[in-house]
């Protein structure tokens, strides 16, 4: 999982790329602040990014 700011509200959150492990049919999904929606950047992928408000997260 990886931690990241958000750009707009300075808020710390996690996500996760997953990946369906097909060959091709790879998108860009963006990553979106879980606080306020923001898009915070992107990754391409098969599957997909889930995020993740820091103390939704359990250690």
């Amino acid at each position: 999982m990886n931690k990241t700011t958000c750009k707009k509200c300075g808020k710390d959150f996690h996500y996760k790329v997953t990946d369906m492990g097909v060959p091709g049919g790879k998108d860009r999904e963006y990553i979106y602040c879980p606080y306020c929606g923001e898009k915070n950047g992107s990754k391409v992928t098969s599957g997909f990014i889930y995020t993740y408000k820091i103390e939704d997260v359990k250690p």
